[in-house]
């Protein structure tokens, strides 16, 4: 049980209890000897004897001290654990993490056209390190406390603790406003579960996972997955490049470290840019911006590399290019891509 919730509980017998002491009192002491006792007098008997001050038996009857006995049993027990709890809750910065986290529900609930990330074990820790080095806004989907609590220390995101598979853990890290979602859990039918509840959360979602068997990647297409990865497919062409072109591979992993100054990246045509319907020498691309479209990925999928400069392009068309950030930024005012905003 949550320190806020026994807190919560531990508050409501006490104040229980001093209600309890007060109206008995009233009743009890109706026909004492010494005079009828008001409401402050039933009120102050049971503060003292709950906290276990008592200051003044103030002529209690007999009835009343029977009463007394009862009360201090409970009350005194109950007010200590009240105490102990609160001091737990304290001494232990469970306050300033329910604010923290208080605060970044707030936050994730105000977030839209984000990314998702499911699962930061060995691989989505490296997803969430690319998502920081391309300054995007995304939310972790966590189920182990004790990693989320060890990365918390060292990145600084914004993350859900759940179950990635459950479709209530995903509204609440915002999967109905989201942009794109990245499933990398450990398992495949994990994985496969994510898709399908990403996907009927929010149908026009971009979703990719990663898969681990051979045989999961057609599986999670049909379930809705626009992209499958399979890590130790990737991992051995990068092993085979790095023996047969390894210049090439230090090209790439030298960009792919100096992400925040020059990389790989694309923009896409929309319909109500002055791009679309005209050809590659007459958008002036490297005129306006410096860089050289080095390939197209038309709307139907295909891919085009080192396009001539009379090629028609339209709005759906990808346009691939090595930009810094600022040239990328003209790039997106361009083809009107609204990652740009």
């Amino acid at each position: 049980m949550s320190y806020q919730r026994r807190i919560f509980i531990a508050f409501s017998l006490l104040l229980s209890l001093l209600i309890i002491g007060t109206v008995g009192y009233s009743l009890l002491e109706k026909s004492n000897p010494h005079g009828e006792w008001n409401l402050l007098d039933a009120i102050w008997m049971t503060v003292i004897t709950v906290t276990g001050v008592g200051y003044d038996d103030m002529q209690v009857s007999n009835a009343g001290r029977i009463f007394t006995l009862f009360l201090i049993i409970g009350g005194f027990g109950m007010f200590v654990y009240c105490i102990t709890i609160t001091t737990a809750f304290l001494i232990e910065g469970q306050l300033v993490s329910f604010f923290k986290h208080r605060k970044m529900i707030r936050t994730v609930e105000k977030l839209s056209n984000h990314y998702i990330i499911c699962g930061i074990g060995d691989t989505g820790v490296h997803v969430l390190e690319e998502m920081e080095k391309a300054d995007a806004s995304f939310v972790c989907i966590e189920m182990d406390e004790e990693r989320l609590e060890h990365l918390a220390e060292t990145h600084d995101f914004l993350y859900v603790h759940g179950d990635a598979t459950d479709d209530e853990i995903l509204s609440r890290a915002g999967v109905e406003r989201a942009k794109g979602l990245v499933a990398c859990l450990s398992r495949d039918q994990d994985n496969l579960f994510a898709v399908i509840s990403a996907k009927k959360l929010n149908p026009s979602l971009r979703v990719v996972s990663k898969a681990v068997e051979n045989n999961s990647p057609e599986k999670m297409m049909t379930a809705g997955a626009d992209e499958v990865v399979l890590p130790d497919h990737i991992g051995g062409i990068r092993l085979a490049s790095g023996i047969l072109e390894p210049h090439l591979i230090d090209f790439f992993a030298k960009m792919q470290v100096s992400r925040q100054t020059t990389r790989f990246a694309e923009s896409i045509i929309q319909p109500d840019s002055k791009l679309d319907g005209i050809t590659i020498e007459e958008a002036e691309i490297k005129e306006e911006t410096g860089l050289v479209v080095i390939a197209i990925r038309s709307k139907d999928g295909t891919y085009i590399y080192n396009p001539s400069g009379d090629l028609q392009i339209e709005a759906g068309d990808a346009l691939f290019v090595i930009s810094d950030p600022r040239q990328l930024q003209i790039l997106h005012k361009l083809t009107e891509d609204a990652r740009w905003e």
